[in-house]
């Protein structure tokens, strides 16, 4: 298994050549803990599938790179306000009616979908790869827009007691076990700060899906930021 770094100058030319493979998926090092990833396509989703030998019933989220791609998938009452959401969702999923080919399928839920706002530091790089798969690919397996956010996941055995990983050597032994091809250190990650929590933005109500670090403080902001005039 290869090793590079976030930023690295062919960090991109690197993940997009993995992506253009009959094993299109890496590791990653988040800031919240190791995780995998692979383009937003049903073959991206597939690889994941087998990677963490996926459990039925679960579907993938993305992450937020490309902020003019990200606008187009949005609903109004998101989109006019991305810039707040994007600053106060940082390390954070945030959940939201999307127009999708089918409601339900490897990245989309009863409608929804859901994206990861990392810090700008690690979007500016993971937008470079969207931009590639952008250019790529001339339509969205799943969405209506041509929208090619990359698909994240944690980096363990589906439904695994120990849950996510957060240590290096176990990250690594993990790819080296799961066959993946290339493992990107970011030096981001902050050990015990638990899990991202997740948002569901409707138009005119917001509520936590899943409990994480910051949650209340997360829904208070949004509150007072994004709701303040409903």
């Amino acid at each position: 298994m290869k090793e590079i770094n976030l930023t690295d100058p062919d960090f991109a030319e690197s993940v997009f050549r993995i992506f253009c493979s009959d094993n299109p998926v890496i590791m990653l090092e988040f800031t919240g803990t190791y995780g995998l990833v692979a383009p937003n396509t049903i073959k991206g989703a597939q690889a994941l599938d087998r990677t963490k030998e996926r459990l039925g019933g679960k579907y993938y989220g993305s992450i937020l790179g490309n902020c003019d791609a990200f606008r187009k998938i949005l609903p109004a009452h998101i989109e006019t306000n991305i810039e707040d959401i994007v600053n106060i969702f940082e390390r954070a999923f945030i959940r939201f009616d999307v127009a999708c080919r089918n409601p339900n399928n490897k990245v989309v839920k009863d409608g929804r979908h859901q994206v990861l706002i990392e810090n700008p530091n690690f979007r500016k790089q993971i937008e470079k790869v969207e931009l590639r798969m952008i250019d790529q690919l001339q339509a969205s397996d799943f969405f209506i827009e041509n929208y090619q956010g990359l698909l994240c996941t944690s980096a363990n055995i589906s439904g695994h007691a120990a849950g996510a990983i957060t240590n290096l050597q176990h990250a690594l032994d993990f790819g080296e076990a799961r066959g993946v091809e290339l493992f990107v250190h970011s030096g981001l990650l902050i050990q015990n700060l638990g899990s991202y929590p997740s948002f569901y933005i409707g138009k005119d109500e917001i509520s936590i899906e899943r409990k994480g670090y910051r949650d209340s403080e997360i829904l208070a902001e949004a509150k007072e930021r994004i709701y303040k005039t409903h």
